[in-house]
C-alpha cells in the first residue's frame, strides 16, 4: 500500500542540497542471477540510480518522481474506496 509520508521538521530547517551525494541503499535488484545493491546519487535537480558495479545510470527528475508517487497514492485510494463501496453492498 502506498501512503503519504508526513513528517514534522519542527524548528529545524532542512539542509539545501547543493552538490551530489552518493549512497548505497539496502534495496537490491536481481540481474542475470546476481543480486546487486541499488546505488543512488542525489543531485540538486534529479536522482540517478544504478546497480552496484554497473555503469548504466538511470536519471529521473524529482518532478517525475513526485508525479509518480502522487499517482500511485491516488490509485491506491481509489481502489480502497471502490473495495469499501463494493464490500458494503454485500
Amino acid at each position: 500500500m502506498v501512503r503519504a509520508a508526513r513528517q514534522t521538521v519542527g524548528d529545524k530547517a532542512m539542509t539545501m542540497l547543493k552538490r551530489p551525494v552518493r549512497r548505497e541503499t539496502l534495496s537490491t535488484i536481481r540481474d542475470g542471477g546476481r543480486v546487486l545493491p541499488i546505488m543512488v546519487e542525489i543531485h540538486p535537480t534529479h536522482l540517478a540510480l544504478r546497480q552496484k558495479g554497473r555503469r548504466l545510470r538511470l536519471r529521473v527528475e524529482y518532478q517525475a518522481v513526485y508525479r509518480l508517487a502522487a499517482r500511485l497514492l491516488a490509485d491506491a485510494e481509489r481502489r480502497e474506496k471502490k473495495a469499501r463501496k463494493h464490500g458494503s453492498d454485500r
